[in-house]
């Protein structure tokens, strides 16, 4: 039995990114807060509308590792950054405003909504309410790809109920498709048998 060489090499191909999709998802299963250091790319839903209209709710965004002086002004950015409405801290995507040196006491980064105007920045506090300033360690990774309406897939995957259901309802249609066929299937065997 010859195996020909392209289709040895689509079957390695396969098998490729088949593992490394099972490693992302099992990654982003058991051990989330890791995937960007391991991988080096880490994907979000976007549940805010903060960004639209250039990334809308429900769009998937892929980021990666950036390196600090690889980022400029007008880069989407994900960082962490404490949420009031939430009560913890979570990651938001927005872009870089502007890019300020303090000398000594470091970089910081004034980000901004798709919709801000030139030199309208957002406002970030801590838990204690007060004002704190995006710095290079506070951010996650850039932007570099956005899926439209790719979110709405991942959060059926992520719901056991509506996966659940699914598997049901692909079952009773099987199930409901096979009974009707086999009557079928009878009455031809009886149909030969007359004749």
């Amino acid at each position: 039995m010859k195996i020909s060489i392209g289709r040895l090499i689509k079957n390695i191909l396969f098998l490729f990114f088949s593992f490394m999709l099972v490693t992302y998802i099992l990654l982003e299963i058991f051990a989330s807060h890791k995937t960007l250091d391991i991988i080096g790319y880490k994907s979000y839903v976007v549940v805010s509308s903060s960004m639209e209209p250039d990334i809308m709710v429900n769009d998937m965004i892929l980021i990666r590792n950036v390196k600090e002086e690889k980022l400029e002004i007008d880069d989407a950015i994900t960082f962490m950054v404490y949420i009031p409405e939430l009560g913890y801290e979570s990651e938001v995507t927005h872009y870089i405003g502007d890019i300020q040196d303090l000398g000594d006491d470091g970089v910081i980064y004034k980000t901004r909504g798709a919709t801000y105007e030139v030199g309208d920045y957002d406002t970030w506090k801590d838990e204690n309410n007060e004002v704190i300033e995006i710095t290079y360690e506070d951010i996650e990774g850039k932007v570099i790809l956005t899926i439209p309406y790719l979110g709405h897939v991942v959060n059926v995957v992520k719901d056991p109920v509506l996966i659940g259901s699914i598997v049901a309802n692909v079952l009773i249609i099987y199930l409901l498709v096979k009974t009707i066929k086999k009557p079928k299937k009878d009455k031809e065997l009886k149909n030969d048998d007359d004749i």
